[in-house]
């Protein structure tokens, strides 16, 4: 029995002595500690980077919202105006109807035709809601001058007109609007009906009060109207 014994704390020696050297080997291998401050460090320099990323462009991201609100909003400020221009034209008789007032051409088969040909296969790359704002008004205005140039005066409502005033009661020329007419029925095979119409008015924010300031932000509204 004593035999059996001195063998058990032999044995309980000999674990020991493995179970210490096996610690040894797993909590203190070599370069350890550089691994541990290269990972934190990492992890500290892509939180700063994710940090100052935020940081820098918030203020870009909220100016591009102004930016975009007060586009609309001289969108809206532009068809008031057209609202109450047209009344005035149609009560005036000078407007039988809406026939000969809109906006076509400009493009090889035409601004106002959705599909060539009316084949549905065939989309028109220069129909206006396949156009960026920028791009109709390049259009319209081909050496940007802020008067249009490619098509008859009365083919469009207003073109780069201000309306905004600003604190001191005079308009503010950084926000501009341009008003057209656009024929619903254009390229689909209906007969086109001069008592109705599309309605397409584009607002724009410029860095500075001349046209050829550069656009800060646009936004276009289409509202169907219809002859009282």
């Amino acid at each position: 029995m004593n035999q059996n014994k001195a063998n058990k704390k032999g044995m309980v020696r000999k674990v020991q002595k493995n179970s210490f050297s096996f610690k040894n080997w797993l909590f203190r291998p070599a370069g350890s500690g550089m691994m541990v401050v290269i990972l934190v460090l990492a992890f500290m320099l892509t939180v700063g980077v994710a940090v100052l990323t935020v940081t820098t462009s918030g203020p870009k991201i909220s100016a591009s919202m102004r930016y975009q609100e007060e586009a609309f909003n001289a969108a809206e400020a532009g068809f008031d105006a057209a609202r109450i221009a047209i009344d005035n034209l149609i009560t005036n008789g000078e407007w039988v109807d809406f026939g000969e007032h809109y906006l076509t051409g400009l493009t090889e088969h035409g601004i106002d035709i959705p599909f060539i040909g009316g084949n549905l296969a065939t989309p028109n790359p220069g129909y206006f809601r396949r156009l960026t704002d920028e791009q109709i008004f390049n259009l319209i205005d081909t050496n940007h001058d802020g008067i249009p140039d490619a098509v008859p005066q009365d083919q469009l409502i207003f073109f780069e007109e201000p309306f905004f005033k600003n604190q001191s009661g005079t308009l503010d020329e950084r926000y501009r609007c341009t008003v057209f007419l656009i024929d619903d029925e254009a390229g689909t095979g209906a007969a086109t009906d001069p008592t109705d119409t599309l309605l397409i008015c584009i607002g724009v924010v410029r860095s500075g009060r001349n046209v050829t300031d550069r656009i800060l932000a646009t936004g276009r509204l289409e509202i169907e109207i219809e002859m009282p």
